[in-house]
């Protein structure tokens, strides 16, 4: 996982899951025309401009970029959102990829502590050894008693503990210091993989609710289409409708009945979604017990809401954290131009054999060592980490701007969802009126079944919009809470 940078779940995602939600609307200028007698078209339909929108679920035809689930829990038989959240942050791999990633920076922390602490070591020799005395200068009568240049083989034995301990060590200071932000960035980031997973397990279980409202949407159509069916079955009867209007309607029936079929589909395909991403067997059934809803609330302010997510979000914090460890890690190189002083202990036996003149010895020494000339090396380094310590305070700046960005937007995308489900709302009742009034005509022989198709067209379109603008509304609420850096808590 990069570190510092923002990660943009909540803008991208919005975005392509209002798009995903329209490309399904009824909206074809086809199906509004009763009389082209084909099947209902679904096409895209402009995106808000101010919307930030959310990512489609994954599903068979939009893959997804949040990997599924590591391990598998057993399938609770109601799933809440709050449930299907805690699911997902303890099984999917996300999440379970930035805590060991988390034990990673830990084990860092420890090697760079242990040059800090002492380091206790042990070493025993048993040598026979032959010595070359020309070889050190020495020749026979050089010394007296020195006769010949070839000497032993004599016995040699040694046995020792060694301490070593680090008295002042600057740069080592500093690379400690660096390594414990280096673990505050890892349990930072651990924070926004939760983050990202709670917001892909709120997105793949809203799209479950919103395929599953579809499918009873669409069975509501199928029962309408047969009622109409039925008039017009007794209104040919009657004398007063033709064979023309039955046809029309078991046509529109048959069209109902691929979408009661196609809604089905969808929402298997968002099940299972949902399974993966939380981490139950496939398959699994699923009752769902929170529901899509609307209710107004008051929204923060903006200056509030910006102040909010700069001091919560986990971007920030990673980057905030990721200038303090750059600019540790430029003082450990600059510590290196520093003296450090070394304690330096062993104590141990030495002799022949360890039974023959062996005897305790050791020695205790203080060791300075003052860098004087390494060819430029550390002033090398020095530049690479000052470097890196510039841009990190830049890409915080960055971070800072697109946080700032990410909450704007998200609450106009709040305010322009709730006026659309407002309007969806009265679409919907306009369009049962229009049913309700060309089905009278249709009654009462003023005209044929024409009027009666299209308002029937106009009021599937007026539900699959309102089941949409709810989803939406859903999903920007579920954006807003994202972009203050509280998906991990939100609930519908």
């Amino acid at each position: 996982m990069a570190q510092g940078k923002v990660s943009r779940p909540s803008r991208l995602l919005f975005l392509i899951y209002e798009v995903f939600l329209l490309s399904f609307s009824f909206v074809s200028a086809d199906a509004q025309n009763p009389r082209s007698q084909r099947p209902i078209e679904r096409r895209q339909s402009p995106v808000v401009n101010q919307a930030p929108e959310i990512p489609a679920p994954p599903s068979p035809s939009r893959p997804s970029t949040l990997p599924g689930a590591a391990r598998i829990s057993p399938a609770p038989a109601q799933l809440s959102l709050a449930t299907a959240i805690d699911l997902a942050i303890a099984n999917n791999l996300t999440t379970l990829v930035a805590a060991e990633e988390r034990r990673a920076a830990a084990g860092v922390r420890q090697q760079a502590r242990s040059a800090l602490l002492p380091n206790v070591s042990g070493n025993a020799f048993q040598a026979s050894v032959t010595e070359n005395l020309a070889a050190l200068g020495f020749q026979p009568g050089t010394f007296p008693g020195i006769t010949r240049t070839f000497i032993g083989p004599f016995k040699n034995f040694d046995a020792r503990a060694v301490l070593v301990q680090n008295i002042f060590d600057l740069s080592a200071i500093r690379r400690y210091q660096s390594s414990q932000a280096g673990v505050t960035i890892a349990e930072y980031e651990q924070r926004l993989a939760r983050e990202q997973v709670a917001e892909a397990a709120a997105l793949t279980y809203l799209e479950a609710l919103r395929t599953d409202r579809n499918v009873s949407a669409a069975q509501a159509n199928v029962e309408l289409a047969l009622a109409l069916l039925r008039l017009a079955h007794d209104q040919r009867d009657a004398g007063v409708a033709t064979g023309v209007d039955v046809t029309r309607a078991e046509t529109r029936l048959a069209q109902e009945r691929v979408g009661l079929a196609e809604a089905h589909t969808e929402s298997e395909q968002a099940r299972l979604n949902l399974q993966r991403v939380i981490g139950v067997p496939l398959g699994s059934r699923l009752v769902l017990i929170d529901e899509l809803h609307f209710a107004t609330e008051s929204l923060p302010t903006a200056e509030s809401a910006v102040a909010q997510a700069l001091t919560n979000r986990a971007e920030v914090l990673i980057s905030e954290m990721q200038v303090n460890r750059s600019e540790l890690e430029r003082k450990a190189v600059k510590g290196e131009l520093l003296p450090s002083l070394q304690f330096l202990g062993d104590y141990g036996s030495s002799g022949i054999t360890p039974t023959n003149t062996a005897l305790p010895t050791r020695r205790v020494a203080i060791q300075l060592n003052v860098p004087i000339f390494n060819g430029g090396l550390t002033l090398g380094r020095l530049t690479e980490a000052t470097s890196r310590e510039h841009q990190a305070e830049l890409e915080l700046y960055s971070v800072r701007g697109q946080v700032e960005e990410d909450v704007r937007l998200a609450l106009s995308a709040l305010n322009t969802t709730i006026e659309r489900v407002r309007a969806a709302d009265e679409a919907f009742t306009l369009a049962q009126r229009e049913l309700e009034m060309a089905r009278d005509r249709f009654s009462a022989g003023v005209g044929d079944n024409l009027e009666v198709v299209s308002a029937q067209t106009a009021l599937a379109n007026a539900r699959a919009g309102q089941i949409e603008a709810l989803a939406v509304y859903n999903a920007a609420r579920l954006n807003l809470a994202s972009s203050l850096g509280r998906a991990e808590t939100f609930r519908w």
